[in-house]
C-alpha cells in the first residue's frame, strides 16, 4: 500500500513538471513550484527529487519505459520495421506533453553540467533502442552505431518540432526515410568490419 502510494506521489509529481515545463520550459521550473502544482509540500517533492533535473529524468526514463512496453509484444524478425515502430510510439507517446519534451534539449545545452549528466543516458537511451529493435550491430562498431542513432533521433526531432499535423504526418515519414538510411550506414559498417 505504501509502495503504491509513492507510485502514485511520483506519478503526481511528474505529471506537474511536464504540465509546467510545457508552459514555461524546464529552467522555468523550480521544486516548489512542482509541489503547489502537484498540491504535495516540498518536503515530499524533495524527498523523491534532488531537483528540477532528476524529475525530468525520470520522465525521460518513463517515458522509455512506457515505449518499451508498448511495442514489445509488436516486434518482429525485421529490425528496421522494429525501429521504426519503436519511434513511432516514442513520438505519439510524447505528443501528449509535447511542448515538456521539446523543452529538454534547450534547457540541457544551457547548462553544461547536464550535457554530461544527461549525455550519458542519452547514449544508453540511443543503445537500447538499437537493442530492442535487434539492429544487426557487431560489438566492435557499437559506439558508431549508437552514434549514428543519436544522429537519427535527433534529426527527427527537429522533424517534429516543426510538424504541426494533427497525425504527425510529416514526422512518421522521416522516420521512415531516415530509418533507411540509418539501415545503409549500419550495413556499411558490418562490410567494414567484416574486411578488417
Amino acid at each position: 500500500m505504501a509502495q503504491k502510494r509513492k507510485t502514485d506521489q511520483t506519478k503526481t509529481i511528474i505529471d506537474a513538471a511536464l504540465f509546467l515545463a510545457g508552459k514555461q520550459g524546464w529552467d522555468g521550473v523550480k521544486l516548489g513550484d512542482i509541489a503547489k502544482k502537484a498540491k504535495l509540500s516540498l518536503t515530499t517533492v524533495s524527498a523523491s527529487f534532488s531537483d528540477v533535473w532528476a524529475v525530468m529524468e525520470q520522465a525521460l526514463r518513463n517515458l522509455e519505459k512506457d515505449t518499451t512496453v508498448t511495442v514489445e509484444n509488436h516486434l518482429g524478425d525485421n529490425w528496421r520495421d522494429n525501429l521504426m515502430e519503436i519511434l513511432m510510439t516514442r513520438f505519439e507517446l510524447a505528443q501528449v506533453e509535447r511542448d515538456a519534451y521539446l523543452a529538454v534539449a534547450p534547457a540541457v545545452m544551457k547548462h553544461p553540467k547536464l550535457v554530461k549528466r544527461f549525455g550519458k543516458s542519452f547514449y544508453r537511451t540511443m543503445e537500447r533502442m538499437l537493442d530492442l529493435a535487434d539492429a544487426p550491430v557487431d560489438k566492435k562498431c557499437k559506439p558508431l552505431a549508437v552514434a549514428a542513432m543519436a544522429a537519427l533521433f535527433l534529426s527527427l526531432v527537429h522533424v517534429w518540432r516543426e510538424d504541426a499535423t494533427q497525425d504527425m504526418a510529416k514526422t512518421m515519414a522521416a522516420i521512415d526515410k531516415r530509418t533507411g538510411t540509418l539501415e545503409q550506414a549500419l550495413g556499411f559498417l558490418s562490410d567494414f568490419t567484416a574486411r578488417k
